[in-house]
């Protein structure tokens, strides 16, 4: 039996670690490309969502400034979108979502245990 129409192209997998955490992020919200894109003032969907598409597949990466503003709109540290190996990735953002003065505890928890060096 044929089909009248033609398949759905397969989504493409994040090329880069930047995509790769972004749509994450964006998926974990809820957020479609398009509200993404909206949140950073790219009214119209035929604008945001391919932009959004782009920086997610890794055919584009976005400037500094839309990098910050995908970080922050996501409620993320940017940091995070860059930090490799995951396991740091995992510890931004858990410095992250604390208070100020716990942020400064585990930072300086994390230095004791460094210079312990073993």
């Amino acid at each position: 039996m044929f089909s009248v129409h033609p398949p759905m192209p397969p989504i493409k997998p994040p090329a880069s670690l930047f995509g790769r955490r972004l749509r994450t992020a964006r998926l974990s919200l809820g957020l479609r490309q398009a509200d993404l894109g909206r949140m950073l003032g790219m009214e119209e969907q035929n604008t945001g969502a391919p932009r959004i598409s782009r920086y997610e597949t890794g055919q584009h990466d976005p400037d500094p400034e839309t990098a910050a503003e995908l970080a922050q709109a996501l409620g993320l540290p940017l940091a995070y979108f860059y930090a490799t190996p995951d396991m740091l990735a995992e510890a931004i953002l858990l410095i992250a979502k604390l208070p100020e003065d716990r942020q400064q505890e585990a930072i300086a928890a994390l230095r004791a245990i460094a210079e312990k060096k073993g």
